[in-house]
Protein backbone atom coordinates (compact mmCIF):
# COMPACT_ATOMS: atom_id res chain seq x y z
CA UNK A 1 0.00 0.00 0.00
CA UNK A 2 2.74 2.43 1.02
CA UNK A 3 4.76 1.51 -2.07
CA UNK A 4 1.73 2.23 -4.30
CA UNK A 5 1.29 5.68 -2.78
CA UNK A 6 4.97 6.49 -3.26
CA UNK A 7 4.86 5.25 -6.85
CA UNK A 8 1.74 7.32 -7.48
CA UNK A 9 3.40 10.45 -6.03
CA UNK A 10 6.55 9.92 -8.10
CA UNK A 11 4.40 9.51 -11.23
CA UNK A 12 2.49 12.73 -10.50
CA UNK A 13 5.71 14.67 -9.86
CA UNK A 14 7.34 13.37 -13.05
CA UNK A 15 4.23 14.18 -15.09
CA UNK A 16 4.16 17.71 -13.64
CA UNK A 17 7.81 18.27 -14.51
CA UNK A 18 7.42 16.96 -18.05
CA UNK A 19 4.27 18.96 -18.82
CA UNK A 20 5.34 22.26 -17.29
CA UNK A 21 7.98 23.15 -19.89
CA UNK A 22 8.43 26.82 -20.62
CA UNK A 23 8.07 27.94 -24.23
CA UNK A 24 11.83 28.42 -24.55
CA UNK A 25 12.46 24.72 -23.93
CA UNK A 26 10.69 23.95 -27.19
CA UNK A 27 12.90 26.11 -29.37
CA UNK A 28 16.32 25.64 -27.75
CA UNK A 29 17.46 23.27 -30.50
CA UNK A 30 15.63 24.95 -33.39
CA UNK A 31 17.72 26.72 -36.02
CA UNK A 32 17.18 30.46 -36.32
CA UNK A 33 14.86 31.99 -38.93
CA UNK A 34 15.07 35.67 -39.90
CA UNK A 35 11.97 37.38 -38.48
CA UNK A 36 13.35 40.94 -38.68
CA UNK A 37 10.69 42.05 -41.21
CA UNK A 38 7.74 40.93 -39.10
CA UNK A 39 5.14 43.49 -38.04
CA UNK A 40 1.39 43.24 -37.55
CA UNK A 41 -0.79 46.22 -38.41
CA UNK A 42 2.28 48.45 -38.63
CA UNK A 43 3.39 47.46 -35.11
CA UNK A 44 6.64 45.74 -34.24
CA UNK A 45 7.94 44.10 -31.10
CA UNK A 46 9.34 46.67 -28.67
CA UNK A 47 7.28 49.58 -30.05
CA UNK A 48 5.74 51.48 -27.16
CA UNK A 49 2.05 52.32 -26.78
CA UNK A 50 2.97 55.70 -25.27
CA UNK A 51 5.04 56.80 -28.29
CA UNK A 52 3.53 59.51 -30.50
CA UNK A 53 3.59 57.25 -33.59
CA UNK A 54 1.47 54.59 -31.82
CA UNK A 55 -0.91 57.16 -30.35
CA UNK A 56 -1.42 58.73 -33.79
CA UNK A 57 -2.38 55.38 -35.37
CA UNK A 58 -4.29 53.69 -32.54
CA UNK A 59 -5.01 56.28 -29.86
CA UNK A 60 -4.62 55.86 -26.15
CA UNK A 61 -5.29 52.32 -24.97
CA UNK A 62 -7.54 52.44 -21.93
CA UNK A 63 -9.52 49.21 -21.95
CA UNK A 64 -7.75 45.96 -21.10
CA UNK A 65 -8.73 43.04 -23.32
CA UNK A 66 -7.84 40.37 -20.76
CA UNK A 67 -7.04 40.00 -17.09
CA UNK A 68 -3.35 39.11 -16.78
CA UNK A 69 -0.85 39.65 -13.96
CA UNK A 70 2.25 39.62 -16.17
CA UNK A 71 1.30 41.93 -19.06
CA UNK A 72 -1.35 44.45 -20.03
CA UNK A 73 -3.31 43.29 -23.08
CA UNK A 74 -5.15 45.67 -25.41
CA UNK A 75 -7.03 45.37 -28.72
CA UNK A 76 -6.14 48.36 -30.89
CA UNK A 77 -7.96 46.56 -33.76
CA UNK A 78 -10.64 43.85 -33.63
CA UNK A 79 -8.17 41.31 -35.06
CA UNK A 80 -5.02 42.55 -33.29
CA UNK A 81 -4.20 42.10 -29.63
CA UNK A 82 -1.00 43.36 -28.01
CA UNK A 83 0.71 42.50 -24.74
CA UNK A 84 2.73 45.23 -23.05
CA UNK A 85 5.04 45.52 -20.07
CA UNK A 86 3.10 46.74 -17.03
CA UNK A 87 5.66 48.81 -15.12
CA UNK A 88 9.22 49.99 -14.88
CA UNK A 89 11.41 51.77 -17.40
CA UNK A 90 9.97 49.63 -20.25
CA UNK A 91 6.31 50.28 -19.31
CA UNK A 92 4.11 50.14 -22.41
CA UNK A 93 6.66 48.24 -24.52
CA UNK A 94 4.99 45.70 -26.79
CA UNK A 95 6.30 42.19 -26.15
CA UNK A 96 3.50 40.20 -27.82
CA UNK A 97 1.46 40.81 -30.98
CA UNK A 98 -1.46 38.50 -31.77
CA UNK A 99 -3.45 38.29 -34.98
CA UNK A 100 -6.76 36.69 -34.02
CA UNK A 101 -10.29 37.39 -32.91
CA UNK A 102 -12.18 36.90 -29.70
CA UNK A 103 -14.24 33.68 -29.91
CA UNK A 104 -17.52 35.49 -30.56
CA UNK A 105 -16.05 37.62 -33.37
CA UNK A 106 -14.37 35.13 -35.72
CA UNK A 107 -14.03 36.78 -39.13
CA UNK A 108 -11.44 37.14 -41.84
CA UNK A 109 -8.41 39.24 -40.99
CA UNK A 110 -6.66 41.66 -43.32
CA UNK A 111 -3.58 41.42 -41.13
CA UNK A 112 -0.81 39.03 -42.16
CA UNK A 113 2.80 38.15 -41.50
CA UNK A 114 5.67 39.53 -43.58
CA UNK A 115 5.38 36.42 -45.77
CA UNK A 116 1.62 36.64 -46.27
CA UNK A 117 0.34 34.11 -43.74
CA UNK A 118 -3.01 35.07 -42.21
CA UNK A 119 -6.00 33.59 -40.42
CA UNK A 120 -7.19 30.61 -42.47
CA UNK A 121 -3.82 29.88 -44.11
CA UNK A 122 -2.88 26.19 -44.32
CA UNK A 123 -0.01 24.55 -42.46
CA UNK A 124 1.61 23.75 -45.82
CA UNK A 125 1.53 27.48 -46.70
CA UNK A 126 3.44 28.24 -43.50
CA UNK A 127 6.08 25.62 -44.20
CA UNK A 128 6.56 26.88 -47.79
CA UNK A 129 6.86 30.48 -46.60
CA UNK A 130 9.01 30.04 -43.48
CA UNK A 131 10.83 26.76 -44.08
CA UNK A 132 11.63 23.61 -42.17
CA UNK A 133 13.44 25.11 -39.15
CA UNK A 134 10.46 25.12 -36.81
CA UNK A 135 9.49 23.65 -33.48
CA UNK A 136 6.22 22.00 -32.52
CA UNK A 137 4.39 22.24 -29.25
CA UNK A 138 0.84 22.09 -27.99
CA UNK A 139 -1.08 24.24 -25.57
CA UNK A 140 -4.70 23.90 -24.51
CA UNK A 141 -4.94 20.93 -26.89
CA UNK A 142 -3.91 23.03 -29.90
CA UNK A 143 -1.06 22.21 -32.29
CA UNK A 144 1.42 25.08 -32.58
CA UNK A 145 4.32 25.42 -34.98
CA UNK A 146 6.83 28.15 -34.32
CA UNK A 147 9.96 29.81 -35.58
CA UNK A 148 12.68 31.47 -33.54
CA UNK A 149 14.96 34.37 -34.48
CA UNK A 150 17.94 34.28 -32.16
CA UNK A 151 19.31 37.61 -33.37
CA UNK A 152 15.99 39.44 -32.83
CA UNK A 153 15.17 37.40 -29.69
CA UNK A 154 11.71 36.72 -31.10
CA UNK A 155 9.38 33.85 -31.87
CA UNK A 156 6.59 33.57 -34.43
CA UNK A 157 3.94 30.96 -33.64
CA UNK A 158 1.05 29.69 -35.73
CA UNK A 159 -1.85 28.13 -33.81
CA UNK A 160 -3.63 25.51 -35.92
CA UNK A 161 -7.18 24.21 -35.78
CA UNK A 162 -8.18 20.56 -36.33
CA UNK A 163 -8.06 21.13 -40.12
CA UNK A 164 -4.43 22.41 -39.98
CA UNK A 165 -5.55 25.99 -40.67
CA UNK A 166 -4.24 29.02 -38.80
CA UNK A 167 -6.64 30.57 -36.31
CA UNK A 168 -4.10 32.66 -34.37
CA UNK A 169 -0.62 34.07 -35.02
CA UNK A 170 1.68 35.26 -32.24
CA UNK A 171 4.84 37.31 -32.57
CA UNK A 172 6.57 37.31 -29.19
CA UNK A 173 9.67 38.53 -27.50
CA UNK A 174 11.37 35.23 -26.68
CA UNK A 175 11.11 35.94 -22.94
CA UNK A 176 7.31 36.26 -22.86
CA UNK A 177 5.74 33.75 -20.49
Amino acid sequence: MKANIILCLITIIMFSILTSCSRSQYFQNTKSTDLSNESFGGLRLHDNIYDASFLKLYGEQRELSQDNNLYNYYRPLPDLEIGTIIKGSRKGEIVRLIIGFEESQKKESKLHTAKGITIGSKKDDILRAYGKNYYKRSEQGVEIIGYVDRKQHATLEFWLDHKDRVFEIRLDDENVQ
